[in-house]
């Protein structure tokens, strides 16, 4: 802040009453303190995230606090300068890349008659400072040519430089926004309807906290308004539902916990709601009872078969079988072996083996029921023949035959064979599976798909396989029973409580309350359904009611009314002080006008000027004269700006405009004083406010104990329809005798130049220049030669002291040869456009006069009285 640290309220009851503000807005504080600006846009994001944590009662590193003692120590004042306007291209008809440096001085006065450029570059300046009564730049209306509007500005602050590139609609310079600026249209606010800009520097420091609190509470607005609610409709018929008051009700507060209770939803609930449902849905309940009979029946039916083919495929029955196998098989084993060593000495090989027993089993059938019939096998009878080879048996053969029956009646091949005969037994008693559209029709009513079905019926196919094939036990596949058998049950269970459920259905008042069952449960499927947009609800409304609180944490009651305690007890006070100050020194004081405030909210406190004793209805800016309006509305702008004491520039846009001689006197008096400690620049068309400026300076200058002031005047011109031509070495208004001779060293130079180049225009533009420029030196050689500066134009003062005597030196020839220049060049000056000579002087002649001047001058302040 830059305000003298002893403004408004004690310092420490201020930065104490500061720190008791949230902690985020301390933070904002000290930053505001130590950056003398408002945060960027890095700052403002962690402004946020402080008052968020603040918000969520969390502690932060972040969270600064302003030491004692650090408010005073910031309110030092920072000395701004415009230094020079550079590149300027696109405003008004100014020149393309024009520059307007102003000088080194506290005081510029940039002058130039209408048309010149002046206006142009005032409101540039209005731009730059961000001044309440800028205007908008327009480009040159009378170019083809399109450019860009685009300047560029030097400043120094407390002597240190800084370069701005501006544009339209760039934000001005933070300390530029301290300069002050008073034109026509700031003098027409202030009468009656302007804002105060003056602020001490705690009030302007809780302004910037205000604004910074705007800002805060804006960026967590905008990041609230990004949290948009993505929660689905919840279904209108399940509105009576206790589930649809909670959802309805959801709060940032509801816990995780709270929200997976209600958002619950199984299996089990599932199907109790499709079986309450079925339970309403069903229209003939007697109807439905006959057939859960059925069902039942066939349930039982289905158990009852699945029962035998468990039963049936058990591993105890598998080891019965491979047990009966295995003996089988032993016994054969025994058999055959027993005879293989009988018959060792047959002729053939494999007596004994399974193909010769099938072959002799068929000899026997053949023997018995034809060749010999009523005859036991074999007939070894005398002339009785071999029943294979129909040959008569020899005694060998015959005791072959013999001995093979033997083999086959002995005891181990009848046990063989009796083993055989159990185990295939065995085997023939194995149960049989179902087909396979028996079976998927049953585990169909159990709910089975009839990929299931199928699956579990090759799975039953391959273990009675395995059984048929008297496999052991632990190689035989398993078959789980355990789904079917609880399908079963619960298939039973189901049905008992269907048909439980329907009697009670038919009751008074159950189906009501089955119904609002139904109900509940479709609303928690509901919320099932959408639990994460539930959750995601949740944590929206966190995250707002944290944004809420945070945004309550910027609230601006607090710093509006400690602002407008202090603007009741300084600032309205203060400026109406200064008003009355600055309209006596304006010579305005019998102007019967005073300020009155009005508070506006917000701590703004507005400023109007009323009539003192004046009817009702009545305004100063309908009473006064323009150019009492004019004094009057000056009063209110320097009070209303030197009360801050900020050490920015002052601009000042033909302030003298209708005001008579005293008033012009007072004001030029006034702004050489603003000079005194801050820059000020002015802009005028008029050449009695330079007069004027140069006497005050002047004057300041002649007491030993003023400091002094330096002063720059620049120059503006028109060439045709270009404007803002800086006339660098303005011979108007340099001394004349420095005038003449770079009128002698240069101008004319130049048009000997044009005369030998053959450049005519150039040569007319040039000398018409020289002329009008000669004409005014003329003026100036009988204002500060001939007269000796006792008398001049637009200076009241008559300057006696010490010149007078010089006049005494002046005789008619001086007269005569000053008159006739002064009459010769007139014409360039004041006579009207079709007066000027058809043909430019000639340059022989315009030299001649110059040197004749030059001549005279030297003469004439050599001559002795």
């Amino acid at each position: 802040m830059s305000d003298l640290a002893n403004e408004a309220v004690g310092v420490s009851d201020f930065e104490k009453w500061l720190n008791d503000r949230n902690g985020w807005l301390q933070t904002a504080a000290k930053q505001l303190i130590d950056n003398k600006r408002l945060p960027n846009e890095g700052e403002l994001a962690e402004l946020v995230r402080l008052c968020k944590l603040e918000a969520a009662k969390q502690g932060d590193p972040g969270f600064l606090k302003v030491a004692p003692g650090a408010f005073s120590a910031g309110a030092v004042q920072r000395v701004v300068r415009v230094e020079e306007v550079t590149q300027v291209f696109g405003v008004n008809a100014i020149k393309l890349g024009a520059s307007l440096p102003f000088g080194t001085g506290s005081l510029t006065v940039i002058y130039g008659q209408n048309g010149s450029g002046k206006s142009g570059f005032a409101r540039l300046l209005k731009q730059l400072c961000g001044s309440r009564s800028r205007d908008e730049i327009r480009p040159n209306v009378f170019s083809d040519e399109e450019h860009a509007c685009s300047a560029q500005c030097r400043i120094t602050i407390d002597g240190n430089s800084r370069d701005i590139n501006w544009h339209p609609g760039a934000e001005p310079h933070a300390m530029l926004k301290y300069a002050q600026v008073f034109d026509s249209k700031a003098a027409t606010q202030y009468m009656g309807r302007t804002e105060s800009s003056y602020e001490p520097s705690s009030m302007r420091f809780i302004s910037m906290l205000i604004q910074i609190s705007g800002m805060v509470s804006d960026e967590l607005g905008r990041e609230k308004g990004k949290l948009v609610s993505a929660l689905p409709q919840f279904p209108g018929d399940l509105s009576d539902t206790a589930e649809k008051a909670w959802f309805s009700s959801l709060k940032a507060s509801a816990s995780a916990e709270k929200v997976e209770a209600y958002c619950r939803y199984g299996k089990d609930l599932d199907d109790e709601r499709v079986k309450a449902e079925a339970l309403l849905a069903e229209k003939d309940i007697a109807g439905r009872l006959v057939t859960i009979g059925k069902e039942s029946v066939a349930t039982e039916s289905i158990k009852q078969a699945m029962k035998l083919l468990k039963e049936g495929l058990t591993d105890e029955k598998a080891d019965e079988l491979s047990k009966a196998k295995v003996s089988a098989v032993a016994a054969r084993k025994t058999a055959n072996e027993v005879a293989q060593q009988a018959f060792a000495n047959a002729p053939l090989q494999g007596v004994g083996e399974a193909a010769w027993k099938l072959m002799w089993e068929q000899a026997r059938a053949y023997s018995v029921a034809h060749a010999y019939h009523g005859h036991e096998f074999p007939v070894t009878s005398d002339g009785a023949h071999c029943v294979l080879c129909q040959q008569e048996l020899t005694a060998e053969g015959a005791t072959r035959l013999k001995s093979f029956e033997a083999f086959v009646t002995a005891g181990l091949e009848t046990a063989a064979k009796t083993a055989e005969a159990a185990s295939a037994a065995l085997i023939a008693k194995v149960i049989q599976v179902p087909s396979i559209e028996d079976w998927i029709a049953r585990l169909a009513q159990l709910q089975f798909d009839e990929a299931t079905a199928r699956a579990w019926y090759e799975s039953l196919k391959s273990r009675r396989a395995q059984f048929v094939e008297c496999a052991a036990v632990g190689d035989i596949s398993v078959f789980g029973w355990a789904p079917i058998d609880q399908a079963l049950e619960k298939r039973a269970a189901d049905l008992l409580a269907e048909k439980t459920s329907l009697a009670q259905l038919q009751q008074d008042g159950q189906r009501q309350q089955v119904e609002k069952r139904v109900k509940q449960l479709k609303a928690l499927q509901w919320l099932s359904q959408n639990k994460p947009a539930i959750l995601a609800e949740r944590e929206r409304l966190v995250a707002v009611d944290l944004l809420d609180k945070a945004t309550k944490l910027t609230a601006t009651n607090s710093l509006t009314t400690k602002r407008t305690e202090l603007g009741r007890t300084e600032l309205d006070a203060g400026y109406q002080a200064r008003f009355d100050a600055e309209l006596k020194s304006l010579g305005g004081r019998r102007l019967p006008v005073v300020p009155q405030s009005r508070a506006q909210g917000k701590g703004v406190i507005t400023f109007g000027l009323a009539l003192v004793g004046a009817r009702a209805g009545f305004t100063p800016d309908v009473v006064l004269s323009e150019g009492e309006t004019r004094i009057v509305a000056l009063a209110a702008f320097l009070a209303d700006t030197t009360g801050s004491n900020q050490l920015a520039p002052f601009i000042f846009d033909d302030p003298i405009s209708s005001l008579d001689q005293d008033f012009e006197e007072r004001v030029v008096t006034r702004l050489v004083e603003l000079a005194k400690t801050r820059q000020v620049i002015i802009f005028t068309h008029r050449l009695s406010l330079i007069a004027l400026v140069e006497a005050v300076i002047k004057k300041h200058g002649e007491n030993p104990a003023n400091e002094k002031i330096t002063h720059t005047v620049q120059s503006l011109r028109r060439l045709d329809k270009v404007s803002g031509i800086l006339a660098q070495h303005s011979l108007r208004d340099a001394k004349p005798d420095k005038a003449l001779n770079a009128v002698r060293d240069h101008v004319i130079p130049r048009l000997k130049k044009h005369q030998a180049d053959a450049d005519a225009d150039g040569y007319d533009l040039t000398v018409k220049s020289a002329c009008s420029d000669f004409r005014i030196i003329l003026e100036r050689t009988v204002e500060f030669i001939l007269l000796n500066d006792v008398v001049v134009r637009f200076r009241r003062d008559v300057m006696t002291k010490g010149k007078l005597r010089g006049i005494a030196k002046v005789v008619t020839e001086d007269c005569d040869l000053l008159d006739g220049l002064m009459t010769k060049y007139s014409v360039y000056e004041h006579s009207q456009a079709d007066e000027l000579p058809q043909v430019p002087l000639e340059i022989e002649e315009f030299e001649q006069d110059v040197l004749e001047l030059i001549k005279w001058m030297e003469n004439f302040k050599h001559r002795v009285i």
